[in-house]
């Protein structure tokens, strides 16, 4: 693949996107960009990533950041771990390395959420270090360029290509890396694929034999469960109630009343009158439905006006609009509410 490196990095430098986080790239940078980053849009990560770094520029920030705060900066991207990732691995770094990123790669490898292709992004971007960073993105290109039919969803063929990477990498590591991760992202798509304009394609096996949407291969995903909830919004008026989701799925998290079935409006009220409140008043909300990567829910919402909160925890409009984080499957509910 020696050939492909000097294509690839006259390409990138003429048409690599203007990014917040290529500019002056630091680890922390390196590191909050490419979590984002993970199943997220740049489009999309762009305005949060801006907001993240002028709340939370360094890691010493991250580190001392409420959990309140930081998942609120976070509220709408999912993978909510991913942040709590983030905030353990700074802690990290701060107590063990004096808030240095290190850049011993096995090191490195050890913090929270920082995965094989993480740590190759940061050590080759930020500290200039010949490690691949292989993402979905890369590996797309790799499998089409050299038609290998390899399932990428394994562990032992991003390894594969990882070292097939790293013996031809050239001094501008991080360059090369962000190369392919662009051509993957704007050139060779999972579907629309500009293969006209791929400074690669001329050696493309999979242009070469018209196999392109054949590449990458993936092992067939598990089929989602499907699941079932009532989600009770109880409010007197000025207050509402959000509870810490007890497991699972968004584990943690602020939520509703959530019943694991369907409930009319009455067996809504007789629910809330065993947990001892005293109903009012029930408005009837659209039904949601909300797809996670490997689950499907489907929601009936109550908006229920009740006597007293008794002593549940409960959060005024301000404090939902401005300060919880909630997981948009229940934000689907509050911005029908309209706490505005």
């Amino acid at each position: 693949m020696k050939e492909i490196v000097i294509p690839l990095l006259d390409w990138f430098k003429k048409n690599k996107r203007d990014l917040d986080w290529r500019k002056n790239p630091t680890p922390y940078t390196v590191l909050i960009s490419e979590v984002m980053l993970q199943q997220t849009r740049v489009e999309t990560v762009r305005s949060y990533y801006k907001n993240f770094i002028e709340a939370l520029p360094n890691l010493k920030a991250l580190a001392e950041c409420p959990e309140e705060k930081l998942l609120k900066l976070w509220e709408g991207l999912g993978y909510y771990s991913r942040a709590r990732n983030l905030k353990k691995c700074a802690i990290q770094i701060m107590n063990q390395y004096d808030g240095v990123f290190p850049k011993d790669y096995r090191k490195a490898l050890e913090l929270p959420g920082v995965g094989m292709y993480t740590c190759g992004a940061i050590l080759s971007i930020a500290y200039h270090q010949k490690y691949a960073a292989v993402d979905g993105n890369v590996l797309r290109v790799l499998t089409r360029y050299t038609a290998c039919s390899s399932n990428i969803l394994l562990d032992k063929t991003k390894q594969y290509f990882k070292n097939k990477i790293e013996e031809i990498l050239p001094e501008d590591a991080g360059g090369f890396n962000e190369s392919l991760m662009a051509l993957g992202a704007t050139i060779c798509m999972p579907k629309v694929v500009r293969c006209d304009i791929c400074p690669i394609h001329r050696n493309c096996k999979a242009y070469q034999t018209n196999t392109i949407q054949s590449f990458p291969n993936k092992a067939k995903p598990k089929e989602k469960r499907i699941f079932e909830y009532t989600c009770l919004f109880v409010t007197d008026g000025k207050h509402y109630i959000l509870l810490p989701k007890e497991d699972n799925v968004l584990k943690g998290m602020a939520s509703p009343f959530l019943v694991d079935r369907f409930l009319s409006s009455n067996d809504a009220a007789d629910f809330l009158e065993e947990h001892q409140f005293s109903v009012l008043h029930i408005v009837n909300l659209n039904d949601k439905k909300h797809i996670f990567t490997h689950q499907i829910w489907y929601m009936k919402g109550y908006l229920v006006f009740v006597r007293d909160l008794l002593s549940y925890p409960k959060y005024t409009k301000e404090q939902i609009q401005n300060q919880i984080s909630i997981p948009i499957c229940f934000k689907k509910f509050i911005d029908e509410i309209n706490l505005n």
